[in-house]
């Protein structure tokens, strides 16, 4: 059994598709306490997300631990965890819960994504052309440079130590990242940060890990996991027939990336939809009134057949532009916020759907679609396919039906990516 550990639902999704991509069956559930862990026989990949990543460092491992006891991994096990793409999140504090629980040797790290411009030089993440600490990315108080060197990141995370293997041994193949590896290991270093700035290099780290004489964590974002080995050579035989793509398809946009805003833009001469601004102030002042007269304007345009947009209006995609007053009146920290914000969205779309003929949904941002994901009681999924690059799809059972659902991360894709998800959901 393959095991996917990851802290939210989209990097669950977009890590659990580059296994289903290559023939193995896979599913993906939300840790849900209440829940029992179901593991079908036939199953090869099981990614569970863990929703720890906005938690504070002690309670996220407390979680995970608690996880980790309910899924019986054992010694023959491969263990995946899924680190985001821009470094937010309890990482070195998961990857040490992890090699302690499951006694792994060493863990072999590479967050970079380079079909989504995000790699590692000199142990600094870069994303798109930036170090991470310098973009729209950075997440935490730390200097611009601490927040981009991966080292100094973890060892604030972790007690384990922290080595490196730089690009130009990365360059020179398999046999010297090896090499590296066993050096390193030797000299008692747990976490091996390394260099990779293209598909090749990934690939070779891969492989050198698993030739590693010893027991290994592999961890890193959806790249890294797209070059573990391609066991099954899947054919269209494989393929699942989604259900019900037809019709009107409702996009969630909860991230507060600045790409969302142009791929919503892109579409608006393209296709037939409605847009709807969430007003966030309402949600807090009149927040029955408002949701009543969303769902009922929104089910509307789903019976005229139109596609749906729903997002927040502008002013509130950056903390820097909130309304500081809004936060102290209703005593929120921006996190709060978020929170509020995801909930609303999931009882607004939950409301649309109980009530319409909807089928398909985009959600957009892991909080969008954890929130969406909650209010309709959906937990688990299987990944069918990748539609692009990092971005799957899946099928969830709802009440007597399947729902498709498409998860994207916030900064995931082009200006035409909406309107592409689009064309591809309906022509599947």
């Amino acid at each position: 059994m393959i095991y996917v550990i990851a802290d939210d639902l989209t990097g669950a999704n977009d890590t659990g598709v580059q296994f289903s991509k290559k023939g193995y069956n896979t599913k993906v559930s939300i840790f849900n306490k209440q829940s029992t862990i179901i593991i079908p026989d036939n199953l090869n990949v099981f990614v569970v997300d863990t929703e720890t990543r906005e938690l504070k460092s002690k309670i996220a491992r407390e979680k995970l631990r608690n996880i980790l006891k309910k899924l019986n991994i054992n010694k023959n096990d491969m263990i995946y965890k899924k680190v985001d793409s821009t470094l937010r999140g309890n990482i070195g504090d998961e990857i040490e819960e992890i090699m302690n629980i499951l006694k792994k040797d060493i863990c072999v790290f590479s967050p970079s994504y380079p079909s989504h411009k995000r790699i590692t030089i000199g142990g600094y993440l870069v994303v798109d052309q930036k170090t991470v600490g310098s973009s729209e990315y950075s997440s935490n108080n730390l200097k611009q440079e601490e927040n981009s060197f991966i080292p100094f990141l973890l060892k604030t995370q972790t007690n384990f130590s922290v080595a490196q293997i730089d690009l130009k041994d990365v360059a020179k193949g398999q046999k010297t990242i090896l090499l590296k590896i066993n050096e390193l290991y030797q000299k008692e270093n747990k976490i091996i940060i390394i260099d990779s700035t293209n598909e090749e290099h990934l690939e070779d780290i891969f492989a050198s890990g698993l030739k590693f004489d010893g027991s290994v964590l592999f961890s890193g974002s959806a790249g890294l996991a797209n070059h573990f080995p391609n066991v099954y050579n899947k054919s269209e035989e494989l393929k699942i027939n989604i259900e019900n793509n037809e019709g009107p398809v409702i996009v969630v946009a909860g991230s507060r990336n600045s790409i969302i805003k142009d791929q919503i833009n892109y579409i608006k001469n393209k296709l037939n939809f409605y847009e709807l601004k969430i007003d966030i102030e309402q949600i807090f002042s009149n927040k029955d009134i408002i949701l009543d007269n969303y769902t009922t304007r929104c089910i509307q345009i789903i019976r005229n057949n139109r596609d749906l947009v729903i997002h927040t209006n502008a002013i509130y995609n950056e903390e820097k532009l909130i309304n500081k007053k809004l936060m102290l009146k209703y005593n929120l920290s921006f996190r709060k916020l978020e929170v509020e914000i995801k909930k609303f969205l999931g009882e607004l779309t939950s409301k649309i759907i109980k009530n319409s003929y909807v089928r398909n949904l985009i959600l957009t941002g892991g909080d969008a679609a954890l929130g969406v994901c909650k209010k309709l009681n959906i937990y688990n999924m299987n990944i069918v396919d990748e539609l692009l690059p990092g971005i799957p799809l899946a099928i969830a059972n709802y009440n007597n039906y399947k729902l498709n659902i498409i998860t994207k991360a916030g900064g995931f894709g082009k200006e035409d990516t909406l309107y592409n998800l689009i064309n591809k959901l309906r022509n599947y």
